[in-house]
């Protein structure tokens, strides 16, 4: 390990405990699964059994084997055999009697097929126009059952010939995972058509959330045409397929499974995370914006002005007018969406902040009367530390560099999972303070608790506060959504 700007008499270690969550009937845990079998979700009645109405599209094939599934899942998944119970739990079922005391509800008439012969007759098209046909074929029947039966979620039943028509942008960096990567390479914004992210921006025209469902998910034998991880898709045991995607489809349904944990004598926070994106005309780069909101993970997406790239600078920064006004902007829909004003704001940022935005943010933090403003910089970092033994350093294990600079393990060995739930080397992430007022060691345990606010996964050892990660993905969806279309604020429609 080694930091060109600390010395060993500046560094310190420290370990931050695993944060609890807090899930239905104010009970607490630390594991997501475990709290919610034992409590239920936050948002539980006891007298209230919840029907969520779900659409479904695709051939008949992939409906019949995805509604079979979810029949199955209904009643309980077993877990797989492992030595590690905690990491791979079974799956409660989903149901009346369930911790979740709700089920879906589909029938046939929630159902659109696509005919086959449309199917085959991608064929006829050149690559991404057989890939910009299938997103046209899906998005009028997810527009069809919106406007008959307005479904809480629909389910799209992908159909084989659609599976590995593009290469998804988070595969293409587990590819390369492993090769460093300074600022610049950090910020490389991708502009590959995908089509989990086109058909996201279709359906955002409809106001309709969606889940796209592998063939895989329901179909263990099923195998996907795409090139991903040297051609092997790496899947995920049947209990935890079914946990992820009943928790993500009721997040959809907007309810709410889980929230940090907030003592009472804390401000009330407002988290934001920034990122860019470059358009997919690859001409200019946009602000992509993701309010975290509150400790319920509630909040609203913000897209900002285009942003140009100055000669001697590779890494877009924000105008101070413009830094001034995106943050009001986002202030504004925070208290419209929450009917409060928070007294606090911490900004994480994908880059390093220039003297015009820190200028902005902070014109925009006393013209919002805010009382306390935190503007960090998150991102991934290679610097690691060694431990004794076959696993990596625990996750929570804080390293600070110096009074500004931390090192954080947001991935690493996990007690309560008894073992490092990963494939590879950890990387860690690093966090500077640009601007706080509170403590980094405050700091860095709301980016460990952060970290576990991602309703597409409920193994709780996520890398990426969600700050980041959202800001993140609704780039990648946003660059399909023209300049003056439809721009949904939920995250729901995003993910």
């Amino acid at each position: 390990m080694n930091s060109p700007s600390a010395s060993s008499r500046d560094m310190k270690l420290d370990f931050l405990e695993e944060p609890e969550l807090e899930f239905g009937r104010h009970g607490r845990h630390v594991d997501i699964r475990q709290g919610l079998k034992l409590y239920g979700p936050l948002d539980t009645v006891d007298d209230d059994v919840r029907r969520i109405r779900i659409g479904i599209v695709g051939t008949q094939q992939t409906i019949d084997g995805l509604r079979r599934w979810l029949g199955r899942c209904a009643t309980g998944v077993e877990a797989k055999k492992s030595r590690q119970p905690n990491l791979f739990p079974d799956f409660p079922g989903f149901g009346d009697s369930s911790p979740f005391r709700a089920s879906f509800e589909i029938d046939d008439a929630s159902c659109r097929i696509i005919p086959p012969r449309d199917l085959r007759a991608l064929s006829d098209h050149a690559h991404y126009g057989a890939l910009i046909r299938g997103v046209e074929l899906l998005a009028n029947e997810i527009k069809a059952l919106s406007e008959e039966i307005r479904p809480a979620v629909v389910l799209v039943a992908l159909p084989p010939e659609l599976v590995g028509l593009d290469e998804d942008e988070d595969d293409r960096e587990a590819k390369t995972k492993d090769v460093p990567q300074g600022e610049k390479e950090e910020l490389a914004y991708g502009t590959d058509l995908d089509l989990h992210h086109m058909l996201k921006a279709e359906a955002m025209k409809f106001g309709q959330p969606i889940q796209i469902v592998l063939p895989t998910t329901y179909d263990s034998t099923a195998k996907a045409k795409a090139d991903k991880l040297d051609g092997k898709r790496r899947l995920q045991d049947e209990a935890t397929r079914a946990w992820n995607l009943h928790i993500a489809l009721y997040y959809k349904a907007n309810y709410r499974p889980w929230r940090m944990v907030r003592n009472p004598n804390d401000l009330k926070t407002c988290f934001v995370g920034i990122n860019f994106y470059r358009s997919l005309d690859k001409v200019n780069l946009m602000t992509s914006m993701a309010q975290v909101y509150d400790e319920r993970g509630e909040g609203v997406i913000v897209r900002g002005k285009p942003v140009a790239l100055k000669k001697d600078d590779p890494i877009p920064h924000l105008s101070s007018e413009d830094a001034f006004t995106l943050i009001v902007h986002a202030l504004t829909e925070y208290r419209r969406e929450h009917k409060h004003s928070p007294a606090r704001l911490v900004l994480h940022k994908s880059s390093n902040f220039s003297a015009e935005e820190l200028s902005g943010f902070n014109r925009a933090v006393e013209d919002q009367r805010l009382d306390t403003a935190d503007f960090l910089v998150v991102e991934k970092s290679f610097t690691r530390l060694f431990r004794e033994g076959s696993y990596p350093p625990l996750r929570g294990t804080l390293l600070s560099l110096d009074d500004r600079n931390h090192v954080l393990y947001t991935k690493g060995s996990v007690p309560y999972y008894s073992t490092f739930p990963g494939m590879y080397v950890p990387r860690t992430l690093r966090f500077k303070i640009a601007q706080g007022d509170e403590s980094p060691r405050k700091l860095a345990e709301e980016i460990l608790a952060l970290t576990k606010l991602n309703w597409n996964n409920t193994q709780f050892d996520g890398g990426e506060p969600i700050t980041m990660r959202v800001a993140r993905q609704v780039g990648k969806v946003l660059k399909y959504v023209a300049v003056d279309g439809v721009v949904q604020p939920k995250y729901s429609f995003y993910m």
